[in-house]
């Protein structure tokens, strides 16, 4: 080799050097050279940024406009694919279609923007499992009642039917039919029918077939260890403890009643006029009384929130405790509504989900459907949602700009849809197959 070519070569590796040395400089320091043609010289170097992500679970794969995101061999030798949490140094401004997949989860897609210079955080992101729903109960289409809290078991009251969902196993009640359950607040006891149940092990506590045939509509009190019930056109009360009973009020038509924190809550008929009446349950004393339109009303309790519902105008009424005027908000139409704090409401109409923040009034509409509504049900935390059709369970992360619901299964009668205390696993009724029943499906 001649000294002209030795020379050439030493002068092309040193051009090489300074090259492969600014490329990395720039690289190193967050810069990249834009890939437009024709080239502008005033343009030639942009400043990139970061992308820092996670996801629920770990260990997702990423992708960038449908390309799979890997390791750069120069930087990172020995790894190739990368996966959740990370941070992706270097990427040019723009926005971008992010997929995130996992064996077993369902992919999610989200579109992001990354800034010139900036990093852009992504730690919404929940997968949730494609799993099969498994079978716990066969039985008819009935009201299933789950208890509060811990949600250890659920009732199925028509068959007369205990089921420990933490067991899976089944006992039988002395009782069945179509009758309200009423639990304790650890739900670990029952009022069904004319008897207070233990569930844990399976003694009745207490029984009122005592008070004879003409005692019904029986409601308990647990913190006053009370039970009241109507009969002769009265609303009385026994006191557990002592076995003494005495009468409440009388002379009225009472269609409805409940009882919450020493207050009678009665709705009344009187002369073709409907009065919602609000009595201190110790003292029989009369504390207010509003006009109601005509209707067929029930009141429904929550360790939080009292409820009044017409189910003919389906309309909702929020109640306020010890108020002048207890109705706090009047919402409709409503076809079925859950409480996720004190003061944080979702409802759906039919077709349209919505939440109201009883402190600030505000009211959002949260998703619109195409099919009627059976369930509902929302993570507030994790901000995702689930809802039920008689043919389908979804579920959608409302945190998403795009909020594309994920079809979770597929099946028929889908109803009763209640979610675990740690929100993992969704219970609801339905038929698969020939078997219909109560199943589980397994979120996360």
């Amino acid at each position: 080799m001649n000294k002209r070519i030795r020379d050439s070569l030493f002068i092309l590796f040193i051009i090489i050097f300074v090259i492969t040395t600014l490329l990395v400089s720039l690289y190193a320091a967050g810069y990249s050279i834009r890939r437009s043609w024709p080239p502008r010289f005033g343009q030639l170097v942009e400043r990139t940024g970061m992308l820092l992500l996670d996801s629920e679970p770990d260990g997702s794969a990423i992708f960038l406009n449908g390309e799979k995101q890997r390791r750069s061999w120069l930087l990172d030798l020995g790894r190739d694919e990368i996966t959740t949490p990370t941070k992706i140094k270097n990427l040019v401004p723009g926005e971008y279609t992010l997929r995130l997949e996992k064996e077993g989860y369902w992919p999610l897609e989200k579109k992001i923007k990354i800034e010139s210079g900036q990093a852009t955080f992504a730690e919404d992101f929940i997968l949730f499992r494609r799993t099969t729903p498994s079978n716990i109960a066969i039985c008819a289409p009935q009201d299933i009642s789950f208890g509060p809290e811990k949600k250890t078991y659920l009732v199925l009251p028509n068959d007369g039917l205990v089921i420990n969902l933490k067991t899976e196993t089944s006992s039988t009640l002395t009782d069945k039919g179509a009758m309200p359950v009423q639990w304790s607040q650890n739900g670990t006891q029952i009022l069904f029918s004319d008897k207070l149940i233990n569930l844990n092990s399976g003694n009745t506590n207490y029984d009122l077939s005592s008070l004879g045939d003409g005692a019904t509509n029986f409601f308990w009190d647990e913190s006053s260890k009370k039970i009241y019930y109507q009969s002769g056109g009265a609303i009385n009360c026994i006191i557990t403890d002592e076995q003494v009973a005495s009468t409440v009020i009388s002379g009225g038509t009472y269609v409805a009643y409940t009882v919450r924190g020493g207050l009678l809550y009665t709705i009344e008929n009187e002369a073709d006029r409907i009065f919602l009446r609000v009595y201190d349950a110790n003292t029989s004393t009369l504390r207010s009384s509003s006009d109601l339109p005509a209707g067929d009303y029930i009141f429904r309790q929550t360790e939080t929130n009292l409820d009044l519902y017409d189910r003919r105008q389906q309309a909702l009424y929020a109640l306020s405790d010890y108020a002048l005027q207890p109705i706090a908000k009047q919402i409709k139409p409503v076809s079925s509504w859950q409480w996720l704090s004190a003061k944080f409401l979702i409802w759906h109409n039919g077709y349209e989900i919505y939440s109201l923040d009883m402190d600030s009034g505000r009211q959002d509409l949260l998703i619109r459907v195409s099919e009627e509504l059976t369930g509902l049900a929302w993570n507030r935390s994790k901000n995702y949602l689930i809802y039920s059709s008689a043919n389908q369970i979804q579920i959608v992360n409302l945190n998403l700009e795009v909020k594309t619901p994920i079809t979770l299964t597929q099946a028929e009668n889908i109803s009763n849809l209640s979610l675990d205390e740690r929100n993992q696993i969704i219970y609801f009724y339905a038929k698969i197959g020939e078997e219909s029943g109560v199943y589980k499906l397994q979120l996360q």
